[in-house]
């Protein structure tokens, strides 16, 4: 009987190092996401907030036209395809961070702080000219991805008590009235 119970009470203490150590794996395994998802949104960021990102920001949310046609001529692919590529550049790290997202690969909160006006400013700076490449190139989910980014960070910037409402001029100084 005495051996009985030894062998009862052996196969309770394996199998609670086993169920223990499947929790401390799995605990691992969960640090380890994380950390690869600050890595990864790190990497994107950096696009951003290097000097030589924030000079690529700036320049794009700068350029000015009259009209889509203008647009074209001044910064469309077959005219100037260095000011495509910068645009693309920017425009695809967000589309990128927008899937990442909407995937649940990186927290709300995260992009949030660290991208959130540049991301929203962007967006509206440039929302019409992706609208109406969309129409053009019938292409209904061309930078999707970005848009969701933005409707997201919109709605976490009103949940904490935040407004948005767009510069009109996009980023430029506003001096203070006298």
């Amino acid at each position: 009987m005495i051996r009985d119970i030894v062998a009862i009470f052996g196969v309770i203490a394996g199998f609670t190092y086993y169920v223990m150590t499947v929790r401390n794996a799995q605990r691992n395994q969960h640090h380890q996401l994380e950390t690869r998802q600050a890595q990864l949104f790190t990497q994107l960021a950096l696009g951003i907030t290097t000097t030589e990102g924030m000079r690529k920001y700036m320049e794009v949310l700068n350029w000015e036209w009259e009209d889509y046609h203008d647009f074209e001529m001044k910064y469309g692919s077959d005219n100037n395809p260095q000011a495509f590529a910068m645009r693309m550049s920017i425009w695809g790290m967000y589309q990128l961070v927008g899937k990442l997202l909407k995937e649940g690969l990186i927290s709300l909160d995260l992009v949030y702080t660290l991208i959130s006006d540049t991301a929203i400013w962007q967006w509206a700076k440039w929302k019409d000219v992706i609208e109406e490449q969309r129409r053009r190139y019938y292409t209904s989910d061309f930078m999707a991805e970005w848009e969701y980014l933005c409707s997201e960070l919109m709605r976490h910037k009103e949940e904490l008590g935040f407004s948005w409402e767009p510069l009109a001029t996009m980023g430029k100084y506003i001096p203070d009235e006298v």
